[in-house]
């Protein structure tokens, strides 16, 4: 265990809190936890394991696995290879429990003086990919980490939002891949391809908890009732759920915002004479999901314009399905070098669409989130 692990563990001893903790120690919540995290994956690791570190002179945060050798009393030698144990389920509980620790509440803020009550204004910001790292130089498209997204997703929601009408209601959508890694292997689930990240999944959290609150006070402003949905995608099948469930216990009092919380992979929303629908795009063809929609939505038959929004792929796809509207947005990220290396394209965007209780979408608006230097 590092002097630094120590001086967290001792910490946390004597404060009884992890709020209180770091603000004795004078660094970030997200800071303390990895270190505590790494001070439990020392204390529970084999004996082996830390003589091995031990040799080495690594520590039990990046020692993942290696090679150890056995001197015997006759002179022999045998090798052993040691490789660490992926964390525990209580332990990922724990992780979960610790991002929502000292969790606020929202203030309730002043609505706006004046809404459009027939609009509806739908911000699906598909395939954040938070956390993810890219270099321009390597893609070919731009730069990427926690500080650019934080900044992209600014700069963009201003320029958006000041296209967008007063609409009554906002539908803030996250439909998937909000994050790019769901755990700090920083691996897809399913493929276990291996992904380029920013920083450890404590900090990756912690800040992206932050980012959409900062989503929902953009929308609050402009708008007198925001919906949020953050949705699985395939690079988050369980990381988003902490996002989800941290918004809706930081919004629990506030009388404008509704969290929908429901483990179905499947948003469905009616506004006036429209039907309004999300997916992440990754299991279902636009056949096969307007099908789907078309059995399990309870308000299809009721209403003329349906409208199913996916992303996934990374770029736009639009088509008429039936009766169904169904589109593939761009990403919100650039490429990393996985997607560059396919020869996948750089163009992103985050867009605004605006649906009337009679007539359906009539408005867009639209930013290509290109950074000029």
């Amino acid at each position: 265990m590092t002097p630094k692990q120590q001086e967290a563990v001792d910490a946390m001893r004597i404060h009884g809190s992890q709020r209180a903790a770091a603000a004795a120690l004078g660094v970030s919540r997200s800071t303390l936890r990895s270190r505590l995290d790494s001070a439990k994956r020392w204390e529970d690791a084999p004996e082996g394991q830390k003589s091995a570190i031990a040799v080495s002179g690594l520590d039990i945060g990046t020692a993942k696995h290696g090679w150890r050798v056995i001197q015997h009393d006759d002179g022999s030698r045998d090798s052993v290879f040691w490789k660490a144990e992926a964390p525990a389920p209580e332990e990922i509980i724990e992780s979960v429990r610790g991002a929502f620790e000292g969790l606020s509440v929202a203030p309730n803020i002043d609505p706006p003086s004046q809404v459009m009550s027939d609009l509806c204004t739908v911000y699906p910001v598909m395939d954040l990919h938070y956390g993810m790292l890219a270099w321009g130089k390597e893609t070919g498209g731009a730069d990427y980490s926690l500080k650019e997204a934080d900044r992209d997703v600014a700069y963009a929601f201003a320029k958006v939002m000041a296209l967008t009408p007063a609409s009554d209601t906002a539908v803030l959508l996250l439909p998937g891949d909000t994050l790019h890694a769901d755990d700090n292997r920083a691996e897809t689930p399913q493929s276990k391809h291996k992904l380029d990240v920013d920083t450890r999944l404590w900090k990756v959290l912690d800040n992206g908890i932050e980012i959409i609150d900062a989503m929902i006070q953009y929308l609050l402003a402009k708008h007198a009732r925001v919906i949020v949905r953050v949705m699985r995608g395939n690079h988050d099948e369980h990381s988003h759920l902490v996002l989800s469930f941290a918004i809706a216990e930081r919004y629990r009092e506030h009388s404008r915002v509704e969290i929908e919380k429901t483990p179905r992979d499947l948003f469905m929303h009616r506004w006036g004479r429209s039907a309004i629908f999300a997916h992440h795009g990754d299991k279902a063809k636009p056949q096969q999901l307007a099908l789907y929609l078309s059995d399990v939505c309870e308000f299809w038959s009721s209403t003329r314009h349906r409208y199913a929004l996916t992303g996934h792929v990374h770029h736009d796809q639009a088509k008429d399905v039936g009766p169904l509207r169904w589109e593939s947005l761009r990403a919100f990220c650039p490429p990393d070098a996985y997607a560059a290396s396919m020869g996948y394209g750089a163009r992103r965007a985050l867009q605004s669409l605006t649906f009337d209780k009679t007539d359906g979408l009539v408005l867009r608006a639209l930013d290509p989130i290109e950074r000029v230097a």
